[in-house]
């Protein structure tokens, strides 16, 4: 049987700009995630790690290690506020499920 994988997208000149801004967008959240809410470890996977498997309508995964569980939800709320261009999406690695967690694992790139 043939591993799965996502299928790669042929970059285009409107892809490479949404990546970029994207990889423009992922430190500023990460700043905003340490110094309003306390975030110890910030962690980028899925699409948004490599533009291979990025698209247009992609969102930004983040994973966020240290906030305060009564400051999780408004963090949440800020880092997909915070640019109307991108959805982003926050998982706390200390109560999502295994499977999850092994994933940011593998894939995670320190912010």
């Amino acid at each position: 049987m043939e591993k799965y994988s996502l299928p790669k997208r042929a970059i285009t000149p409107e892809l490479q700009a949404h990546w970029d801004k994207a990889w423009k967008l992922i430190p500023e959240l990460a700043k905003l995630l340490r110094q309003d809410f306390g975030a110890k470890q910030i962690q980028v996977f899925g699409s948004a790690i490599k533009i291979d498997y990025f698209s247009v309508e992609s969102d930004i995964d983040l994973a966020a290690w240290g906030i305060p569980v009564d400051k999780f939800f408004k963090a949440i709320l800020a880092v997909d506020e915070y640019d109307p261009a991108f959805r982003v999406d926050l998982v706390d690695p200390v109560f999502c499920s295994e499977r999850l967690l092994k994933r940011i694992e593998e894939q995670g790139i320190d912010v």
